[in-house]
């Protein structure tokens, strides 16, 4: 019988590109397709490294059942029972002992990991369920659940400022009804891991009225910009022009939109966070809205400061909202502003060309097409993990206010006071309370995740009904939400009344 010597099990923490700082849930890590295999002299290493001393002759004998395990272990975890039976074969092979209270097929395991992580043979790649440190978990845990915390619910309330999970911009609607012909859900989906959308939860979006009265501007069309890049630049156009080249052109419906604005109020991580966004950029989240417009379907821009990007929503279920980047749709991502001087410096450059750009906006414009197009193709590049999320009951506010709420979570870490870890605490009778917990964030965009589908069959169906214009400026908690920010949302808020000709609600007929 052979004997070897024992050896620790070979740790199984990623020290791949930006991986270093995670920590792993369990071992089904993952990892990309093989770019080689082993060499014999490799195997030769490997199991040595664990006391198994073999020669050239037994590494050829194990070659067939170490590349099966490396198989599996590529594509389902060193932890897979695929693996360990494997290990057993090569074990018997080598005629080493496998009877109870032996490591050798833990260690042979071990070779395995070895052989996964060694240069040139395969290279790691983060498992869905390698999850960040708790710094970073627990401070997008709280700011989704901003919505559980009395403190801060009980501030919007005292402003007659509205947060829901799912906002109603609709194009129509009856009176005194959550019903109508062109309704549509929105949500805005953030990601905890950037390479998982199924991480993603649902962010507060704040309004200044409840998704029942729905109040809403009328602006006229030439007011919104839209930013289209033509060979590497940003050229700027009004709406209307945009709608004439997109062959969306309306006759009686493009002189005035229907503007609702709101703030989302998303996690984006600090620098003394560590969390799964990719080595060598700021840190960062990954978000996309989603859209349902229920019976009907939109044509739907997007505008942020890199530029515009379109795509064909209907009905069926909520569709994810992407970058067109080179073609390739790649999620859109909020970044603290501080931390993108090179979004900055491009709002300073195209303002001072006269733009109508603000690195922390997100316009979401939704154009009806006519109901009876024959020839219309739906972008439909995925949809939300929406588990749980409309199994319970919808939330209904004191105020009367109704939004589609999560199924419960577990409690936050921190209280509904916290102020996050890079601001220290600071005592109820600070002079300093009344700071703003609030900060500004800048919209980028991520890696690519697939190819973009625009849809298609929409020249010429516009449908004789007014355009939606969803405008959304993002904001990070850095501290406890007070009534500074109150303020910054009101001031917002009549910034958009001064541009409008009309404003009040068209579902309850009260104006203001």
């Amino acid at each position: 019988m052979r004997t070897f010597t024992s050896s620790l099990l070979l740790t199984t923490t990623l020290l791949a590109s930006g991986t270093a700082a995670w920590s792993v849930q369990d071992e089904s890590a993952a990892y990309a397709p093989w770019n080689g295999e082993p060499s014999n002299a490799q195997i030769i290493q490997a199991f040595g490294k664990q006391g198994i001393r073999i020669n050239g002759a037994e590494a050829v004998g194990v070659r067939p059942n170490v590349l099966i395990a490396l198989k599996e272990a590529q594509q389902h975890g060193l932890g897979n029972s695929k693996v360990d039976f494997a290990a057993v074969e090569i074990a018997q092979d080598l005629g080493l002992d496998t009877g109870s209270g032996s490591t050798t097929v833990k260690n042979i395991v071990s070779a395995i990991g070895f052989l996964l992580h060694k240069p040139g043979i395969v290279r790691p790649w983060p498992h869905p369920k390698l999850v960040p440190p708790m710094e970073w978990e627990s401070y997008f845990n709280e700011t989704t659940n901003l919505w559980n915390q009395p403190n801060f619910m009980n501030l919007m309330n005292r402003s007659q400022f509205y947060p829901v999970k799912i906002s109603w911009e609709d194009i129509g609607r009856y009176q005194g009804s959550v019903w109508g012909d062109r309704i549509s859900d929105v949500g805005i989906w953030v990601r905890e891991r950037e390479s998982d959308p199924s991480s993603a939860k649902l962010a507060l979006s704040v309004r200044r009225d409840s998704n029942f009265r729905d109040k809403v501007l009328m602006v006229p069309a030439d007011r919104i910009k839209v930013h289209v890049k033509s060979w590497g630049h940003i050229v700027e156009k009004t709406l209307p022009e945009r709608l004439q080249e997109l062959g969306l052109a309306s006759k009686n419906r493009d002189r005035n939109v229907i503007v609702s604005n709101q703030f989302a109020i998303v996690p984006v991580p600090a620098h003394d966070m560590h969390g799964a966004w990719p080595e060598g950029v700021p840190p960062r989240a990954a978000f996309n809205f989603s859209i349902f417009p229920y019976g009907s379907t939109n044509f739907v821009i997007t505008d942020v400061i890199e530029g515009s990007h379109e795509a064909i929503v209907g009905p069926g279920t909520h569709q994810m909202l992407f970058a067109n980047i080179h073609g390739q749709k790649a999620p859109f991502t909020a970044s603290r502003a501080e931390d993108r001087q090179d979004l900055l410096q491009m709002e300073r450059d195209l303002k001072a060309k006269g733009m109508d750009v603000d690195v922390q906006r997100y316009y979401l414009i939704q154009i009806p097409l006519r109901r009876n197009a024959r020839n219309i193709q739906l972008s439909n590049m995925g949809t939300p993990p929406f588990q749980g999320y409309y199994a319970y009951p919808m939330e209904l506010s004191a105020e009367g206010d109704y939004a589609y709420a999560p199924a419960p979570a577990a409690p936050p870490a921190a209280g509904s006071g916290t102020v996050y870890k890079e601001k220290k605490a600071m005592p109820e009778n600070s002079a300093q309370r009344a700071e703003p917990g609030l900060d500004r964030v800048a919209i980028g965009h991520g890696d690519a995740e697939g190819a973009y589908f625009t849809g298609s069959g929409y020249r010429g169906e516009r449908a004789e009904e007014p355009i939606r214009v969803t405008v959304v400026y993002f904001v990070t908690p850095v501290g406890k939400v007070t009534a500074k920010d109150m303020d910054t949302f009101a001031k917002a808020f009549s910034q958009w009344d001064s541009q409008a000709i009309w404003g009040g609600s068209f579902v309850t007929k009260e104006t203001n």
